[in-house]
Parts: C-alpha cells; structure tokens; sequence
C-alpha cells in the first residue's frame, strides 16, 4: 500500500468514526466520553480527538457531570441539539407542514399549511420556499444546516422524479428536491414520507429491536409503507418499495388511478372512508355528517367528531376500513417477516384504539401461528408528527454521514 491509499483509508476510518459517535451520542442523549468508547470499541484517545473536533465544529457540547458505576464524576457531553438541527418539511394531497428539529430529534415549533389545489407546481414551491426561509431567519440562535423534504408518493432519487401521485395533479415528473434546492442556502434532501416515517420510528424504537426490522404504515389520503430491515431503510432497485397502496386486494376491483385494479389504497385509504360515507349520504341515508361537512380539509375533523360521537354509518365505514387495510398487511407480513409493525397517520387518528384491535384480530386470523407469536402490532406513540421527524432524521443522517461538509 502506498502513502496515497493509506492516507485515503485512513480519512475513510476516521470518517466512520465521526458517524459512530454522532450517532452513539443521538441513542443515549448524555454519555461521557468513556460511555462512547466503550459502546463504541474505539480507544479513549481516538474518542477524544473526535469529540474535541465535533465541539470545535459546533456540533457536540459538554453539558454537566456524570457519576461512573464507580462513583467517579466525568463530564457529560451530547448533541448540540438546542443550537443546531435541520428543518423538516412534509407535503400531503392537503397541505404542507414545517418543522425546526434539533440533532437528537427534537422537535421545535411546526406550522402546517393549505396546499391550494389552484396553485402550479411552481407556485406550491415558491410558497414552500418562502416559508422554510422564513423560519430560517426568524432564528438566527439556530443554526440549519439542511432541510429534509417527504413526499406523498414514490420518489426516484437517481433523477430526481417523482414518479407517481395520485390525486395531486401536476406533481408527477417534477425534479422536486432541484425545483426546492434553488432559493435555499442549505441542502435540501427528498424522500418519500413513508420512509420518513420508518426512520422516526426507527430512531424512537432502536435500542428496544432485537432484530433492527420494522415496518411502518402511513395510513392517510393514500395507504404507504417504509421498511427498515437490519437498521436500514429497505429502498428497492429505483427507490420505491414499499408502494403497498397499490397492492391489489380486489382482482376484479375498480381501477386505479395507477393503472392497478383493486388496489389497497382505494379501500383502505381516508380518501376510500370519505367516499364511502359520501356515497352513502347521497343515497339519502342517515348520518351525523353533511355533504358539506365532507368537503376540504375539514372533512378529516368532521369524520373523526362523528366517529367519536359513535354515529352509526361512520363507524360501519370506519371499522370496514380497518378490516380492508389489515387484509392488505398479511401479505407484507408474510413477505418481510418483520419484528415490529406501527400503524400511524390520519386513519389512527379517527380511532387509533378500535383501529389496532380490528388489524391486529384480522391479521391473527389469517397468518400462521408462529409468525404471530413473533410479531407485535403497535400504533405509533410519537407525540409529534413522525413524517416531519423522519424528514428531518433523513437530513440529520446525512449530516452525520459526513459532518465536515455541512459545517464549514
């Protein structure tokens, strides 16, 4: 090996290093730097070279005194999460949402916004835009160093494409992450929101998973699905697994907007509850909500009030939903064998209780005894929103990946 290739490998640990211990520092919050090289296998004095250069970058903070299982005090340190973070941005079929996230995840101040069905493409960004700046500036205490950006659908990150939306017109082809990149000083990075999702859960569950495999259903105006298998985000060829929307659970169902036939997401969706109890009013049944009350963002409040006032239709309609999307989840739970499955986004939302006791009753009903045995079905308990936390994670990750880039 000559003095080039030693130097570059060399830079190549110590690039691995960095990550480790940003990560390591983001699972226990405080640690000292014995904690870190003990979790870690590096030697004391290689932990101590990084920690001094992540504080010289601004990245890491000394923050108070540990006692060691020995009685002996040493200092704490951690992220530096209440000075420097990432913004998270998500943007649903209704509106879009904005966050200010600290290192470790925290979760600032969110401000969510109408998505006018009247506006372009270009005239949705700029609005976007204008905000993230916005929210940039009005911290100059808190430094950002990227913006994490979800999106309702799949996303092709070689090409910068989104690929397939339904019900957001226009959006289908645009080079989202270029368009969001010009008019913002930091790196913008796009995934799609239901990995997003995944990565937040991953980050709140990892040190309790035995097997580091997850799976996470956003269940909202579309039905998406973000898989982490062995700690890692499970992407597929061109980044678009996990489109379980578009499974079919109805061969001769209607067709879908995908080209599909009985697609998942045209019964088990919000959108698919929606338009089942507006059906049903227009055939002069019954029912505590109005064609009016069905109209716009406000149709998700109204659904969940009469949901909560135990309104006979929305019910029936309700727990139909849960048994369609709980059909759909046996055959990914057959495929990915996984370890944990959380159930989150708006259908949660209307009634998160009766909607885990119908999935988890269909699923046991129809899965093999030992693959149930083995697998937990859980609501997620984030109390923010996980999309806005897992863009920003996906940001952070690529910070952590490699910090001398970002912080100059």
């Amino acid at each position: 090996m000559n003095i080039t290739e030693k130097s570059v490998n060399q830079e190549k640990q110590q690039k691995i290093n960095r990550t480790l211990v940003l990560q390591l520092l983001r699972q226990q919050k405080l640690a000292s730097r014995a904690d870190i090289a003990k979790l870690s296998g590096l030697q004391r004095a290689t932990i101590s070279n990084i920690v001094r250069e992540l504080m010289e970058l601004g990245l890491v903070v000394e923050s108070g005194l540990l006692c060691t299982e020995h009685g002996r005090r040493s200092i704490g340190i951690e992220l530096n999460g209440t000075r420097v973070g990432v913004i998270g941005v998500m943007v649903t079929r209704e509106y879009f949402g904005i966050s200010r996230i600290g290192l470790s995840g925290e979760l600032f101040e969110t401000q969510y916004f109408e998505l006018r069905r009247e506006d372009t493409v270009a005239e949705s960004l700029k609005r976007l835009k204008l905000e993230i700046n916005r929210v940039i500036l009005s911290h100059p205490e808190f430094r950002v160093l990227a913006v994490g950006f979800a999106v309702p659908g799949p996303y092709r990150m070689e090409g910068d494409e989104m690929i397939f939306i339904t019900n957001l017109k226009g959006w289908d082809g645009v080079p989202i992450r270029s368009l969001l990149q010009q008019g913002i000083s930091v790196p913008v990075f796009t995934e799609n929101d239901a990995n997003a999702g995944a990565m937040a859960q991953f980050w709140s569950h990892e040190t309790e998973l035995t097997k580091k495999d997850l799976i996470y259903i956003v269940a909202g105006q579309g039905i998406g699905c973000g898989m982490i298998a062995d700690g890692a985000l499970l992407k597929g060829a061109m980044g678009i697994a996990g489109e379980i929307g578009h499974t079919t659970i109805d061969c001769h169902g209607p067709r879908c907007a995908c080209g599909n036939y009985g697609c998942l997401e045209l019964y088990a969706s919000v959108l698919a509850l929606k338009d089942r109890i507006r059906t049903r009013l227009e055939a002069g049944e019954r029912c505590a909500l109005s064609l009016y009350d069905l109209a716009g963002s406000k149709a998700h409040a109204a659904i969940k009030a009469a949901w909560e006032g135990e309104d006979p239709l929305v019910c029936e309609e309700f727990e139909k939903t849960c048994e369609y999307l709980a059909i759909g989840l046996v055959s990914l739970i057959n495929q990915m064998d996984p370890e944990v499955v959380i159930l989150g986004d708006a259908l949660a939302e209307i009634g998160g209780g009766r909607m885990l006791e119908i999935v988890r009753r269909e699923v046991k009903a129809r899965i093999r005894p030992i693959i149930w045995e083995n697998l937990r079905i859980e609501l997620s308990t984030l109390p923010q929103n996980p999309i806005l936390i897992g863009a920003g994670a996906i940001a952070v990750q690529h910070i952590f990946e490699d910090p001398m880039t970002f912080v100059k």
